[in-house]
């Protein structure tokens, strides 16, 4: 098990828990936890470390990276695609060794959610958490249950929670309700659960006004100042969408100031169609690919194969399940039901700045975000718009703060830029409390395709805590 100066989450290398069997924390037919651990072989993934696989029952009744992303993608796809010890061969039956991968740092935990992704099953798909306060609900049980009763040595030790994409609303949205609640337990006599130490946002979704308005800097101009080719629209597509900014602007203002789904669904729709529309037509085969504008679109929505790759062929393998636990389980990286749930709910269009602004004013949580560079949907200059513009009692001295580059060899961060095999991996600002960093040559999936690079960046944020 790793324990370095940051005791930080799981088990002792990597740890894969998920739900089965679960009903939401409303439900009154919940009784008692419950829950499975199985160590897994060098067999099911060569970890370099014990590694553990099982399931959580959320009922009634940290220690390091938590990992999400959705609404509606899976666990794995961190684990396989991401910050995981492996990757899966390109036959679908077998992995290797993923090098630089997030358990050199740490212990983690990569968890399917909400409940009804992934490995992790409800009784009535009706009940699938459609909102932030129902999904923490879930996620704060789990958390407990997992440090107190799963693992009871990593009781008392602090979590640092990681999202990807949809993870950037979990990973504010749960860390608000999970700080509020242990607070709330701690002033009525109840020992403390869950401690959340950092957030770590890796191209993930915070306000989309913003992404929409990065569309046209990252279309149109040289938003990285660091001569990149561009415009990549035609002089009238990018003319317009600059004309478009201001009443963009304004509506995503209002929601923000007003923070309901009606107020938010009309902003959003205002920018999709006046700025969103000249990107979106080109999402078609041969053409943007919304993830990683390095390559054409294959297919639209996805673009590519990550729903039905080596990936999923490997977890729906019957000998890979049997090592899991589970018998010919329909398992699928990425559940479109619960996706288009939260889509019919409509309170994806509300953002959670506000949830950030209390995170960092009222906590001594420190955030992390970091960004692919070639990630479209949500945009580094989309980010940064966002971040610049986050109200927080430390927002001037950040805004004022200037970029600068960073640097890596051998995944570990580095001040000798002219070093030998010393790579420049984006640039950065930030201070104590928040920071950015932006990747090159990296989209959506940006620790997959920058394993190196991000390592450095986790394993530097980590040493700090």
């Amino acid at each position: 098990m790793w324990l370095g100066p940051v005791t930080v989450s799981l088990l002792a290398t990597i740890s894969h828990v998920v739900g089965q069997d679960q009903k939401p924390l409303t439900d009154e037919a919940v009784i008692n936890p419950a829950f499975t651990v199985r160590e897994q072989s060098s067999d099911l993934c060569d970890a370099g470390a014990r590694h553990f696989t099982g399931t959580v029952n959320v009922t009634d009744d940290k220690s390091m990276f938590f990992c999400i992303s959705g609404p509606g993608a899976s666990g794995e796809m961190g684990l396989f695609m991401g910050s995981g010890p492996c990757t899966v061969n390109p036959d679908g039956n077998s992995t290797k060794r993923a090098e630089y991968s997030w358990i050199d740092h740490a212990n983690v935990v990569y968890i399917d959610q909400p409940v009804g992704v992934g490995f992790s099953k409800i009784t009535d798909r009706n009940k699938i958490a459609v909102s932030l306060e129902q999904g923490a609900k879930d996620v704060h049980t789990f958390l407990s249950t997992f440090s107190h009763d799963v693992f009871p040595n990593l009781a008392g030790k602090p979590w640092h929670i990681t999202g990807e994409s949809m993870g950037g609303h979990y990973v504010t949205g749960y860390t608000k309700h999970i700080v509020s609640h242990e607070r709330e337990n701690a002033k009525r006599g109840i020992k403390p659960q869950v401690e959340i130490s950092s957030a770590i946002i890796v191209d993930g979704y915070i306000d989309a006004t913003q992404q929409f308005m990065g569309y046209y800097d990252f279309f149109c101009e040289d938003w990285a100042g660091d001569g990149r080719k561009y415009p990549l629209m035609n002089r009238t597509a990018c003319e317009n969408m600059l004309a478009a900014i201001p009443e963009c602007h304004k509506m995503g203002s209002q929601c923000r100031y007003f923070y309901d789904i009606e107020t938010c669904r009309a902003a959003n729709e205002v920018c999709e169609k006046s700025l969103g529309e000249y990107f979106m037509e080109g999402v078609v085969p041969g053409g943007w690919d919304p993830y990683d504008n390095r390559h054409p679109c294959e297919k639209p929505p996805l673009c590519s194969n990550m729903d039905h790759g080596p990936e999923w062929k490997f977890l729906n393998r019957h000998w890979v399940q049997e090592r899991l636990g589970f018998d010919r389980f329909p398992f699928y990286l990425i559940d479109f039901d619960t996706n288009e749930r939260w889509d019919i709910a409509q309170n994806i269009h509300i953002p959670v700045t506000r949830e950030l602004t209390w995170i960092l004013d009222e906590t001594d949580i420190r955030v992390l975000f970091i960004n692919g560079n070639n990630d479209i949907i949500i945009n580094t200059p989309g980010q940064m718009r966002m971040l610049n513009q986050q109200r927080w009692k430390g927002q001037d001295n950040y805004r004022e703060l200037g970029y600068e580059t960073w640097h890596y060899k051998d995944g570990e961060l580095t001040s000798d830029a002219d070093g030998w095999n010393v790579k420049e991996g984006g640039f950065w600002k930030g201070n104590d409390q928040l920071s950015f960093y932006a990747v090159d040559e990296a989209g959506h999936m940006s620790p997959y395709h920058q394993p190196e690079a991000i390592g450095a960046i986790v394993r530097a944020w980590l040493r700090n805590d």
